[in-house]
């Protein structure tokens, strides 16, 4: 068996931690659930009230507005980190 070879570099310091998000991401954060919630209500609507159009508008509405809202959530958890390496 070979051996395992030493990591090629330290790990990176561990971030600070905070409730709220920098405002940036904040304010992304809540225009995005308020669009996504918008565009489901949109999609969905129509399907709902019975009418024949709604039979499209459904499918698009509920995926837009399920990936704006998706979007949002990361935004307000303070976005997507790629690599733990401050080199990266």
């Amino acid at each position: 068996m070979s051996e395992i070879p030493p990591w090629p570099h330290k790990p990176a310091l561990p971030e600070r931690r905070q409730i709220v998000p920098p405002m940036p991401l904040l304010w992304r954060g809540l225009v995005l659930a308020g669009a996504g919630l918008v565009v489901l209500r949109l999609g969905v609507g129509p399907l709902l009230r019975g009418r024949a159009w709604g039979l499209l508008a459904a499918p698009c509405g509920l995926a837009v507005g399920a990936l704006a809202l998706w979007s949002a959530a990361i935004h307000l958890t303070g976005g997507e980190r790629f690599d733990d390496h401050e080199f990266v």
